[in-house]
């Protein structure tokens, strides 16, 4: 029992960390939360480093009912440096500016629950998007939209607690609106939609212990953030909605009656907190914290977020 506990645990986890990470249960491609500040429209054409540090805990893992408890004992700790390349061409599609970008995360993931733990540190899946797209108008509204595909090339073994990586491809179209006012008042809203294809191989979970093939709910994410500029400083708030629209299957009915059980296994977080950003010459820098007010089938935590946007050149 203590290792189906902890496996659970595991399983459940992996969503929570950095972009590409993600469990066959309750997790997801997107880190929630991630953008923010700048994130919703695109930068005028060159290339552009941006780098993330995000840190992660919860001590609590909500059943379907957001009730916690639901593994005992259960603790998760992420830590992950994540470096973003964009690049944006001077080219026009349909009015748009074209653009292109990669996402490697570096990740460090511990994992326990039921006196049971493991922990992993390794290079995540990574996250390309070879057409960006970036409409922007001169009453301050710019509008962007992408499909991002996370490539299943970090680490994994099915028999492991705390994989790094989904190890199955994903696709995720992406639709942003931002407006940034004369006054400095400034609105991003950034939509994302997984949809998940069937993993590769079969998975072990306490859900579906004969390891039969399991193919994970898609996803639908929302990061917004607003803020008011005072000089070189941006203060405001950052969050993010995260829900499951579709349940989890597995082609062994038995485990498949579990999952209907809990609602299909479907997750559901909402976070928000205080976000700061200092623009210090050319380089922005963004610090946010991020507290997880309600969640169902996934762990409930604390985000932490520092971010650097670094124009390198054109």
């Amino acid at each position: 029992m203590r290792r189906i506990f902890a496996t659970m645990a595991a399983a459940l986890a992996m969503g929570v960390s950095a972009p590409a990470l993600a469990s066959e249960l309750g997790g997801g491609v997107y880190p929630n939360g991630a953008e923010g500040f700048s994130g919703a429209a695109m930068p005028p054409p060159g290339t552009y480093l941006l780098g993330y540090l995000q840190h992660y805990e919860a001590d609590r893992f909500n059943g379907p009912d957001g009730e916690a408890g639901l593994l005992p004992n259960f603790r998760v700790r992420s830590d992950a440096a994540i470096v973003r390349m964009v690049h944006m061409t001077p080219v026009k599609i349909l009015g748009a500016t074209w653009g292109m970008q990669a996402i490697v995360p570096v990740v460090k993931l511990k994992v326990g629950a039921a006196g049971l733990g493991d922990e992993t540190t390794g290079l995540g899946d990574i996250t390309i998007d070879p057409i960006l797209l970036g409409w922007h108008f001169q009453n301050g509204v710019h509008v962007s939209a992408g499909v991002d595909i996370n490539l299943p090339l970090g680490a994994y073994d099915r028999r492991k607690l705390s994989n790094i990586s989904r190890n199955y491809l994903n696709f995720e179209p992406v639709v942003a609106l931002a407006y940034y006012g004369k006054k400095g008042f400034s609105l991003d809203v950034k939509v994302m939609y997984d949809i998940n294809t069937r993993n590769n191989q079969a998975v072990f979970t306490p859900f579906n212990p004969t390891g039969a093939s399991y193919r994970s709910g898609n996803e639908l994410h929302a990061d917004i953030a607003v803020g008011q500029q005072i000089g070189k400083w941006k203060l405001g708030a950052s969050g993010y909605v995260y829900k499951q629209t579709t349940k989890d299957q597995v082609s062994d009915p038995t485990a498949q009656a579990f999952i209907e059980r809990m609602r299909g296994f479907r997750g559901q977080v909402i976070g928000v907190g205080p976000t700061a950003s200092y623009q210090a010459g050319k380089v922005q820098l963004i610090g946010t914290w991020q507290h997880e007010f309600h969640a169902e089938n996934r762990p409930q935590g604390d985000k932490f977020w520092l971010k650097a946007i670094i124009p390198i050149g054109r």
